[in-house]
């Protein structure tokens, strides 16, 4: 089989709010075919099960960890049974096989699920392995993306096995230090015809005992004016138990909300239904309300009205997160003051603030819930013109990029931009400081790089920069 390779720019803004603001991109990297890889540092024996002959797709890398690899298969029972003795002799205990109904779908062959390539992106398992220095070295998922549903402790190594393609599991023959999760419905006491089933328990996260919350169920409809919009098709309530069920749930990009009176709403998940019959548990906590209030100066001590301020990476219950389904954020008032009246009380979060032509470098104030009387201080921000001139009238694709002096690093300021029409490109609300600034072909190597220009960017000016492109 031939093989192809390509590089995927992954939108995530479904599933992490991040601290810019903005969406966050993650670069995936994979390919086609089954010509084997190299092995990057996974666990011994990881490599022949990641380039069995049945692969038809992979990729590496994902929205939460970069240490991740993906093979995607296809076969029948016999193909699979080596594939799984093979998986067997793994050397690492945090391996497991889950179970699933229906068939499964390529990433890699349909990253847009596109209905007219669904049939031959059809697969049969997918491995995933991470390699040890990522595993070992760093935790899989970051406090700050780590949802109520996905907060158990990562496995090394797994097969996701979709029984209702090429695959009898009744003819498999399980290896017995193999541990397999059984996610079909029939073991959870459903049946096809309740086609895709959610169940979970909601709890009290400060006495963890359950509560009857209600768990609504609603469709993320992306508009063209930007944004989402959210439409609510069902809901069910949790017993006395706070234990749920939701059944045929339709094929549309959802997120479930939990609620019940007297505590902070929260998103459990966001889902994708491909119309698929299946079953996924989705636990979750609530927390009792609390308020963080504060107010927004200027250097002089002077209060910012309109200034939009913002809470980001909530966390609770062991660092895990806690989405609100409105996190929009707050104006300040005349004073400067804000006030923020439900958040979920002894919770962790940044607060971000924004007002056009001030700033506050940084990722954000750290605070704990609750809280009262932030002092939260801003500056005039700078502004940035960048032309280019070129040699030949004609050029193709032009990046500009503009990175803190000393070195990229998480927390200060920094942007890439292609050129516009006229060969310049514009930045406003640029923390001051010094910066270094470079253009180059988009595509484009190092060699080809405009000599850097560093700037010391003054608060309330502007800054104009002109780069001769080689």
């Amino acid at each position: 089989m031939s093989a192809r390779h390509w590089s995927v720019r992954w939108l995530i803004a479904l599933v992490i709010t991040v601290v810019l603001w903005q969406p966050a991109w993650a670069l995936i990297t994979g390919g086609t075919g089954n010509k084997p890889l190299p092995d990057p540092g996974w666990p011994q024996g990881a490599a022949t099960v990641f380039n069995t002959k049945s692969r038809v797709a992979y990729w590496t890398g994902s929205p939460f960890d970069s240490g991740q690899s993906h093979a995607e298969c296809r076969g029948d029972s016999a193909a699979f049974q080596q594939v799984l003795n093979d998986f067997a002799k793994i050397e690492t205990p945090k391996k497991r096989v889950v179970l699933h109904d229906g068939v499964g779908h390529s990433f890699m062959l349909n990253p847009n699920r596109e209905q007219q390539l669904e049939e031959q992106s059809r697969i049969d398992w997918t491995f995933m392995v991470w390699d040890s220095a990522s595993f070992n070295g760093r935790q899989p998922l970051r406090p700050e993306i780590r949802t109520a549903s996905n907060s158990d402790e990562p496995v090394f190594a797994e097969l996701d096995v979709y029984t209702g393609g090429s695959i009898r599991w009744s003819d498999i023959v399980v290896p017995t230090d193999v541990l397999v999760v059984d996610e079909r419905l029939a073991a959870h006491g459903f049946t096809l015809k309740d086609g895709r089933v959610l169940e979970g328990q909601a709890i009290d996260l400060a006495t963890r005992q359950p509560i009857p919350a209600t768990v609504i169920l609603e469709r993320v409809e992306r508009q063209k004016e930007g944004g989402y919009q959210y439409v609510k098709l069902t809901e069910v309530t949790a017993d006395a138990g706070g234990h749920w069920v939701l059944t045929n749930a339709p094929p549309e990009q959802c997120r479930l909300i939990l609620k019940a009176d007297g505590y902070v709403p929260r998103i459990i998940s966001h889902e994708a239904f491909d119309g698929q019959p299946g079953w996924s548990r989705r636990n979750s906590g609530l927390s009792r309300p609390a308020s963080v209030t504060g107010r927004v100066i200027d250097q002089q001590g002077r209060p910012l009205p309109d200034v939009d301020v913002r809470i980001t990476n909530l966390l609770v219950d062991n660092s895990v997160r806690y989405q609100l389904p409105d996190d929009s954020p707050l104006k300040t008032d005349g004073d400067g003051c804000f006030t923020f009246a439900s958040l979920p009380q002894m919770g962790s979060a940044s607060i971000r603030v924004g007002k056009e032509g001030y700033v506050r470098p940084g990722l954000g104030l750290k605070i704990k819930i609750p809280e009262t009387d932030l002092v939260l201080e801003m500056q005039p921000a700078s502004k940035l013109r960048i032309s280019v001139e070129f040699k030949d009238s004609e050029r193709g694709g032009y990046l500009v990029e503009v990175k803190p002096e000393g070195g990229e690093k998480v927390g200060p300021w920094g942007a890439s931009s292609n050129l516009d029409a006229t060969n310049q490109v514009a930045y406003e609300n640029i923390p001051p400081g010094k910066y270094v600034i470079i253009g180059r072909p988009n595509p484009g190597n190092t060699s080809q790089e405009t000599a850097p220009v560093t700037v010391d960017l003054q608060g309330g000016g502007t800054t104009e920069v002109t780069l001769q492109a080689k």
